[in-house]
């Protein structure tokens, strides 16, 4: 039974270091757009529900807060629930947001998946992969 504890410990203390790094060493990417906030909020959760990234039941949340004009989505490990990659948002005025996008930067959660997210936004169209 210890052995097990062990085990289960240490590969959750292991998923916790495939996530997003809290020391800014996840690739990350900040920019405005010009749609409002709700736009891009639904064009993140869009895309973060249909593209899939390999993994078919990564779990999504997300969540809007009218009151301050800004948005969160994030993409979690199904099984370990590490965020795997977020989008956050915020109203600039009626008509632009900056929006902020991370990922792990490990394994499939690289470069590409946010090169995919930010086409998504800037195109407000879902885009999986990004073609060379």
């Amino acid at each position: 039974m210890k052995a097990w504890t062990t085990v289960l410990a240490t590969s959750l203390l292991a998923g916790c270091a495939l996530g997003i790094q809290t020391d800014g060493s996840s690739p990350s990417v900040t920019y405005t757009v010009p749609y409002s906030y709700q736009v891009v909020y639904m064009r993140a959760a869009h895309q973060a529900n249909e593209c899939q990234y390999g993994n078919s039941e990564v779990k999504v949340q997300s969540r809007i807060d009218p009151a301050m004009n800004t948005g969160v989505v994030s993409v979690l490990d199904p099984i370990t629930g590490v965020e795997m990659a977020r989008t956050s948002l915020k109203a600039v005025d009626a008509r632009h947001t900056e929006v902020v996008q991370i990922v792990s930067g490990r394994g499939s959660w690289n470069q590409d998946v946010l090169n995919a997210m930010q086409q998504s936004i800037r195109m407000d169209a879902s885009v999986c992969h990004v073609y060379k």
